[in-house]
């Protein structure tokens, strides 16, 4: 275990199973304390977690589209580990799982009302609600790092899953607001964007649209000629997570091998 977060405290949102999971073992393995919130039963990643640091994580239910249940979350936090340095918001309505069917490529004018309006009460609401909970933690520290999950589809214009990528654009846009507003309290507020990332509610969205192109085209266009996997990153979110970038706030990171330069 390195030490670079020891003595941090992190909640990552989302993190029971897929990229926020990755996050919370890096997280942790930089020396955090780590607060697994989840929708889903977040015990098997704490369990990982503790397994290798003891006592360094816990697990707390959370509904981000509920104030009070962000409230609760930043709370338990608190009592626990005694402070709040880190938010990573992760959760989002992506993949499919056992209460949610996930997003569906499709044209936007068959996007259902309800699913877009769900769509934008996770990804949106929730950044927000989460992001309001922590706040008062962390301005009274003057201190505490925020980082979103935007995407590289905001500015690359991806088609056919309009309501997900109108919600990353707000998340983005949501950062660089938030930076300006929160960097007098000591707050630094950035915003991770992945590439098409092969984890497994990547490959399930392939699997039920039939599209067998994708991973291919977008391995063709990085710089590296590699397929972008979860863990590749996690480097950023410990970057941002840490002192080390203490002088970087509102910006969005593009990490995706060089598939798009374009700023979002």
């Amino acid at each position: 275990m390195s030490d670079l977060l020891t003595g941090k405290v992190a909640i990552v949102t989302g993190a029971a199973r897929g990229l926020g999971r990755e996050y919370a073992l890096g997280l942790a393995a930089q020396g955090a304390k780590v607060v697994v919130a989840d929708i889903l039963d977040g015990a098997e990643t704490v369990a990982m977690i503790n397994k290798i640091h003891p006592d360094a994580a816990i697990a707390v239910d959370l509904d981000v589209t509920k104030s009070a249940s962000t409230e609760a979350m930043a709370k338990q936090t608190v009592d626990k580990f005694g402070r709040l340095d880190i938010l990573v918001n992760n959760a989002a309505l992506f993949g499919k799982s056992a209460v949610s069917k996930g997003v569906e490529m499709k044209p936007f004018s068959a996007i259902a009302e309800e699913d877009w309006d769900r769509m934008m009460n996770i990804n949106v609401k929730g950044v927000w609600n989460c992001t309001k909970a922590a706040y008062p933690y962390m301005k009274e520290q003057g201190y505490g790092k925020v980082i979103n999950i935007a995407s590289t589809s905001v500015s690359m214009g991806v088609p056919y899953m309009l309501d997900y990528i109108t919600s990353k654009g707000a998340v983005a846009a949501m950062s660089r607001s938030l930076a300006r507003e929160l960097g007098p309290d000591g707050i630094r507020v950035n915003a991770l964007a992945p590439g098409f990332t092969l984890s497994q509610a990547s490959k399930d969205l392939l699997e039920d649209s039939g599209n067998d192109t994708l991973a291919p085209t977008v391995v063709a266009m990085t710089c590296l000629g590699e397929a972008q996997t979860p863990p590749t990153l996690v480097g950023t979110v410990v970057y941002l997570s840490s002192e080390l970038s203490d002088f970087v706030t509102g910006q969005i990171l593009n990490v995706d091998g060089g598939a798009n330069f374009t700023s979002n």
